[in-house]
């Protein structure tokens, strides 16, 4: 008898320390799902530059489990973009469906890569325009921002609010200076306090020209800054990215006149499209991969603490649509592009090293640029945007040259010959 009792004693604490062990595994409490703290180094502290490949990442469409993630990490990427869709989220009011969400974000990190997470736009529940004006919206927006922050929170997420809210396509009443700006304040604060460790962005700037400077500087006068972590801009170009250099330039003049032009910059979406009518630019996979790698240290050089690349793969596979053509990969995501593995090898090459300073070869077109480790070991990635032709360095040293796809191009003995050929494609010279 005894024997029995004692066996459905033992036969009840397993089934109980099971039944505890289920409960903790899927989090049937709801607070938020089990996630693993591996958050990348980096912090809230963007004006510290930290070694590559910290805040490189793609903005993508995706949610639930992908074998996207894996592949992203596999090119070096540490920090990816995407929508919280509050419309998709409060379907009805007052209830919050995170189906896809929460798996999302415990892949990127348990890959060991950051989200950044965009907090839009309107909804239908609330309010009849592509916008948030009323009062009734405005506290709606609050309340979703605070239930997913709080749901999301300890991770160091980036949270931004809104998408390029100067554009009448994603914010369709006018003006909206005040509306946005009260917006961000009220989100601000619900974010900070659920969330210490998050990195609060806005506003998703579209464009760095004369029309969305006019627009920034309006919201800049309602205090824009003193509620967010960063400026986030979405500096797209059909010309070169070597031209956002002098862009970056007249964003930093104006936020002078405020007082902060060290405020952090974060290039929060850019891209380049190879549909073959885009803008009638026709860019290859080629020049793609070569705008890429260029745009990434560019970036780097201008002391952007984060730099999002728009798109990790195609939406589609019209060869004319631009929309369709902006990924690193092909829509089928087992399907590479050539910017993929350009994107791989630099994060590979240049892991673990900082940008010390660029190079003067005599020509402003020659980008030259020397990078460091804290071995003390020295690498070099240069390019031109003008055609091919010969450069001489100033510090003669052995090395080999790898090609912008990891090709091994030779090694070179540049103590009897200081010469180098300079494309459009970047190229690392690795002293040995």
């Amino acid at each position: 008898m005894n024997q029995i009792k004692l066996k459905k004693l033992i036969g009840f604490l397993i089934i109980t320390i099971l039944i505890c062990l289920t409960l903790a595994y899927f989090n049937l409490g709801g607070d938020k799902p089990l996630i693993k703290d591996k958050s990348s180094e980096l912090n809230k502290d963007l004006s510290k530059q930290l070694p590559l490949p910290n805040g490189f990442g793609v903005s993508f469409h995706f949610n639930g489990t992908s074998p996207d993630t894996v592949l992203m990490k596999n090119a070096g990427i540490n920090i990816a973009r995407t929508d919280l869709f509050w419309s998709e989220i409060e379907k009805k009011r007052g209830f919050y469906d995170y189906s896809g969400y929460d798996q999302l974000t415990e892949d990127l990190i348990e890959s060991g890569i950051k989200p950044y997470y965009i907090l839009n736009y309107s909804n239908k529940l609330y309010e009849k325009n592509f916008s948030i004006v009323t009062e009734k919206g405005q506290n709606a927006f609050v309340d979703y921002v605070d239930d997913v922050t709080s749901r999301y929170s300890g991770y160091g997420i980036v949270w931004e609010i809104w998408n390029e809210p100067n554009l009448i396509e994603y914010w369709d009443t006018r003006p909206n200076y005040e509306d946005y700006s009260k917006l961000v304040k009220n989100v601000s604060k619900v974010i900070r306090k659920n969330d210490p460790t998050g990195i609060v962005v806005a506003p998703a700037l579209a464009g760095l020209n004369n029309d969305s400077l006019i627009w920034l500087e309006e919201i800049l006068k309602r205090g824009l800054l003193e509620n967010i972590d960063a400026l986030s801009v979405h500096p797209y170009r059909t010309s070169s990215p070597e031209t956002v250099i002098e862009d970056y330039q007249k964003l930093r003049d104006l936020l002078n006149k405020y007082n902060k032009k060290n405020f952090p910059i974060i290039s929060g979406e850019w891209g380049y499209s190879t549909a073959r009518e885009w803008n009638n630019l026709n860019i290859s996979e080629k020049q793609q991969a070569q705008y890429l790698i260029r745009m990434f240290l560019v970036n780097e050089w201008s002391n952007i603490p984060i730099t999002i690349w728009y798109d990790w793969k195609n939406d589609g596979i019209d060869s004319k649509e631009r929309e369709h053509n902006f990924g690193i990969r092909q829509n089928d995501v087992s399907k590479s592009k050539e910017s993929y593995i350009a994107l791989k090898v630099m994060t590979k090459t240049l892991s673990n090293y900082s940008l010390s300073k660029r190079i003067d070869v005599g020509n402003p077109s020659d980008f030259v640029f020397e990078f460091k480790n804290k071995l003390g070991d020295i690498l070099i990635v240069y390019w031109t945007i003008e055609g091919d032709h010969l450069i001489k360095l100033p510090e003669p040293e052995n090395g080999s040259i790898i090609s912008m796809y990891g090709d091994n191009l030779g090694r070179y003995n540049l103590e009897n010959d200081t010469i180098l050929e300079i494309t459009a494609s970047p190229r690392y010279l690795i002293y040995k």
